[in-house]
């Protein structure tokens, strides 16, 4: 693949022109290729400046679907004069390319992030993982009450946040559980406000990454952290897939919120290869009936052995296989994410692959990890944090009740967050689960029911949250879709707000929902939540049923 690259980069400068050599092997990784940002250097090396890494919140960490949108720039780098440089041309020059070019960016790209997450203590810190799986629940709560003492300590001593509002410090492990109760609760806006005072002493701001949420708020949140942080958060992803039979070498499939494909077009292929990580990108945004057909036969030609995917974008290819009697698409597993699985969703799947569906939650803000087990229970890691489900007066509920995720994290000791509230509901279990897991069950994750756009050619576009990491200036917005046409996008702006910012936001979402839905952009004062409270990112009357196939 790679043994002529640079007689193809040198034969495209000559067509394209030099920008070429900017896309493809700037060593820097300024230059960005998409709306989330671009592929930086073809060769693997640790970060040396502070990078941004856009990531969605919600269902999906950093290691889901969605995630193949890190390491790269959070929104366009300032000009001399201190201006972004606008990225549209350079996404357009993307669009323009030919097939392999774009496929040898995204494998350069693709090695980059390889390193990135299995390289340095990855296999140290997945080896241990492993090992957690054979111990004791009791063994699992001593270590993490001592993970907790130590977090609760060291957050004190070193984060000049939680040295102004911190709560009282364990005196041993014992009594570590009970004095986090102590500790104030974390929201979001909290952090926002916050910032770098959330960052350790103890770590050099020359080997910092940052991470940038989305949200269902919509409005997008700094997380730091560093190299190592990442390397154990893939490491528990690893430690998922290999539960669900599933290899790192094995072939891939992944829908996510990339926009891999220009949004006009209208015939195949909607997918490029990233032969670095032996992946297949699918593009979310050309689902629809007439394109089904070609998704199968791609997943058929590729032979993924497992799909990482957004429920909404796999529910209407599942339905096309089952009614055409089923497909040679033979994975050994599903893994979805940042969406709500529901029963009926999950069935069809599982139908369609003859395989069984593990889903899981996670969070850019690297506080909870909750996996699926083969007899379809949530567990709660407690390797990776303390999780709490609390009820409105801030007491834990009891088997059978819903209660609010309040997370505490492990594995990013430079920005430590605790009891950092999610938005996010779930359910305890009622008992212990039948495949024998140490870990906590959850009978099930009720929070994030959003709907999806459809678009006049029938295409369902979901998990459009990343538009919004492309701005920072958002207080909270979603997105309502009032005809099949035309779709709104109500915001409530924070200072600094300008028309570039509104220009980027409303180019990202054309070009996941393309040019025949017109986007219209209202200032509001506040966005209206649900009954219960909740800010849904999507309301669409025309989202809420299975899609005809």
């Amino acid at each position: 693949m790679f043994a002529g690259y640079g007689t193809t980069h040198r034969s495209c400068r000559a067509r394209y022109g030099t920008r070429w050599g900017m896309l493809i092997l700037d060593v820097r990784g300024r230059i960005p290729m998409f709306p989330e940002g671009g592929p930086p250097a073809p060769r693997p090396q640790l970060p040396n400046s502070r990078h941004r890494i856009p990531a969605a919140k919600g269902k999906l960490g950093l290691h889901s679907a969605a995630i193949e949108e890190d390491f790269v720039l959070k929104k366009p780098p300032l000009s001399q004069s201190g201006t972004p440089k606008a990225p549209m041309r350079f996404i357009s020059l993307y669009h323009r390319l030919p097939t392999f070019i774009q496929e040898a960016a995204l494998s350069a790209y693709g090695a980059k992030l390889r390193w990135h997450r299995y390289g340095g203590t990855h296999q140290r810190v997945l080896s241990q993982l492993e090992v957690n799986l054979s111990r004791t629940a009791a063994e699992l709560n001593a270590s993490q009450a001592a993970s907790l003492r130590a977090l609760l300590t060291t957050a004190v001593e070193q984060v000049p946040f939680y040295r102004e509002r911190a709560g009282p410090v364990p005196r041993s492990s014992g009594d570590a559980l009970e004095v986090l109760k102590a500790w104030p609760l974390l929201s979001k806006a909290d952090v926002q406000q916050a910032g770098k005072r959330c960052v350790s002493d103890d770590y050099a701001p020359k080997a910092l990454l940052e991470i940038h949420t989305g949200g269902t708020t919509g409005r997008a949140l700094a997380v730091w952290t560093n190299a190592e942080s990442l390397q154990r958060n893939y490491a528990f992803f690893e430690r998922m897939k290999r539960q669900a039979g599933v290899r790192q070498a094995d072939r891939v499939a992944t829908f996510a919120g990339r926009v891999i494909v220009a949004p006009d077009q209208r015939r195949p292929p909607f997918w490029r290869r990233n032969y670095a990580a032996n992946q297949l990108l699918m593009s979310s945004y050309h689902l629809s009936p007439d394109t089904l057909d070609a998704y199968i036969h791609a997943l058929e030609k590729f032979g993924p052995a497992m799909i990482d995917s957004y429920p909404s974008s796999l529910e209407s290819i599942a339905r096309r296989i089952v009614q055409r009697g089923g497909s040679r698409v033979a994975p050994k597993a599903v893994i979805t994410s940042s969406e709500t699985l529901s029963a009926e969703v999950r069935a069809t799947i599982e139908q369609a692959f003859s395989c069984r569906v593990f889903d899981h939650y996670g969070s850019a803000e690297m506080v909870a990890f909750i996996t699926q087990c083969r007899s379809g229970q949530y567990h709660v890691n407690t390797d990776y944090g303390v999780l709490e489900l609390l009820d409105e007066n801030g007491c834990e509920v009891g088997p059978g009740e819903e209660g609010e995720i309040v997370a505490t994290g492990f594995i990013n000791p430079v920005m430590p967050l605790i009891r950092y509230r999610m938005g996010d509901l779930a359910v305890r279990a009622a008992g212990p689960c039948d495949c024998g897991s140490p870990f906590p069950g959850l009978q099930a994750i009720t929070g994030r029911m959003d709907d999806v756009i459809v678009t006049p050619d029938g295409r369902r576009i979901g998990r459009i949250d990343p538009i919004f990491k492309a701005v920072d200036t958002l207080h909270e917005a979603r997105v309502v879709q009032v005809a099949l046409d035309r779709i709104i996008v109500e915001a409530v702006l924070s200072p600094g707000f300008t028309a570039q910012d509104q220009t980027t936001l409303m180019h990202e979402l054309q070009l996941r929902v393309g040019d025949a839905v017109r986007i219209e952009f209202q200032q509001v004062d506040r966005v209206p939540r649900t009954k219960g409270g909740k800010l849904r990112l999507v309301e669409s009357p025309f989202g809420k049923s299975p899609p005809a196939a």
